[in-house]
């Protein structure tokens, strides 16, 4: 014997439709976090081959600046390698710095999909809730 009116669906059958429901709705954000991962690792890339290029340039046109001021610096009055020394010194403490920046800049956790993550986080919770 039934309780259920026609045309209604059973307790079961909408069970198995919320499950199936999930289901989808799962792939399509993993799908979403597989998509984000590729963008952010194309801007990786990217971010890689303009700080090389970068980095050439910069180096070729430091070089001439470098010996243009050793040359104002030995024309003061230093020695020529007391020149050398002080104006690679300086040039090297200014290139640290810009090393650190660009290393933090392509950390782990500027890559991470965050928002897909965050989302992903949030339909977990609502199956939860839905499923009690």
């Amino acid at each position: 014997m039934s309780f259920e009116s026609p045309g209604r669906p059973s307790t079961p059958s909408l069970f198995a439709d919320a499950l199936s429901q999930m289901t989808v709705l799962f792939e399509t954000e993993i799908r979403l976090v597989r998509t984000e991962i590729s963008e952010k690792i194309s801007l990786a890339i990217k971010a890689v081959v303009v700080l090389l290029a970068a980095a050439v340039l910069l180096l070729v046109g430091l070089l001439l600046v470098l010996f243009g001021v050793v040359y104002v610096v030995v024309a003061l009055g230093l020695p020529t390698w007391g020149a050398f020394l002080a104006v690679g010194g300086f040039f090297v403490a200014v290139g640290a710095i810009a090393l650190y920046v660009a290393l933090n800049r392509l950390s782990a956790d500027n890559l991470m999909p965050k928002q897909s993550m965050d989302q992903l986080g949030k339909d977990a919770t609502i199956v939860k809730e839905q499923v009690k």
